[in-house]
């Protein structure tokens, strides 16, 4: 199955690499590897397999990673691992993939591809099915506000350096919120589009799809070395600040009911 994602592969796994990444990368280890030793993981919107094969270094039990692009599922099956599967799937309709049920289901950036309500719900009702009761959902997404549109306005106006090769355009509007076209600039230039939606969209599809418990949303935070993501900066506490005031993304957690 082709998807803008199939002729992106090498540059997506290099922007993995980048200041923004990073931090979003610090802040899901400070948030799960707490969480995940012996668990076992179901890692939706996988893309090349980066989180699938960092669960694998913080102790889980298993992985199952699924892309609907076959050319990024090639790219993270030539790192193979003990315990690490992967499989070509479209995580936005439900499924019940193998290995499961699943302790924890991961999607970063899977939920920005949901175009309307409908379709988030589908996407939680994919998550719902293949965890196990009481099991967690955590993804990374944009953060939640009634106003997408004037969000990215305000992360267009107010751009920290470290997220300066990232480019959002507004093409139009939506049912439930705006979609949007993302450039980013480095390591070189790629495209694609993708879509957010309200904040209440997200506590109305969670439910709908059968989650059944009250949305948490977590902010990024700096590592204590936070050289890796300010250190290009001529002011590092101003350009954090920026970010703090109008974040990028979030973490969104919600729990399956018993």
């Amino acid at each position: 199955m082709s998807t803008q994602y199939d002729t992106i592969v090498t540059p997506y796994t290099a922007f993995r690499k980048l200041p923004g990444a990073v931090l979003e990368t610090y802040n899901i280890h400070r948030i799960l590897s707490p969480l995940v030793k012996g668990a076992k993981i179901l890692d939706l919107a996988c893309g090349s397999g980066h989180y699938s094969h960092q669960f694998i270094t913080w102790g889980v039990s298993s992985v199952v990673g699924v892309d609907i692009s076959s050319s990024m599922i090639s790219d993270a099956q030539s790192t193979p691992s003990k315990n690490l599967t992967f499989l070509v799937g479209d995580c936005s309709q439900p499924t019940t993939f193998p290995g499961g049920p699943f302790d924890i289901v991961f999607g970063a950036w899977l939920l920005n591809y949901a175009s309307n309500c409908t379709a988030m719900t589908d996407m939680f009702r994919n998550i719902a099915l293949n965890l196990r009761p009481d099991g967690r959902f955590f993804g990374v997404t944009q953060p939640p506000t009634e106003d997408p549109w004037g969000h990215l306005e305000a992360i267009q106006k107010s751009k920290p350096h470290f997220f300066d090769y990232i480019s959002l355009e507004r093409i139009g509007d939506v049912e439930d919120g705006i979609s949007v076209h993302v450039t980013a600039k480095k390591p070189v230039e790629f495209e694609f589009n993708n879509f957010h939606l309200k904040g209440s969209v997200y506590d109305k599809a969670a439910w709908d799809g059968g989650m059944k418990e009250k949305i948490g949303w977590e902010y990024p935070v700096l590592p204590d070395d936070a050289s890796q993501i300010l250190g290009e900066c001529e002011n590092p506490e101003e350009e954090w600040s920026k970010f703090q005031k109008i974040p990028h993304f979030a973490i969104i957690s919600v729990r399956k009911a018993a």
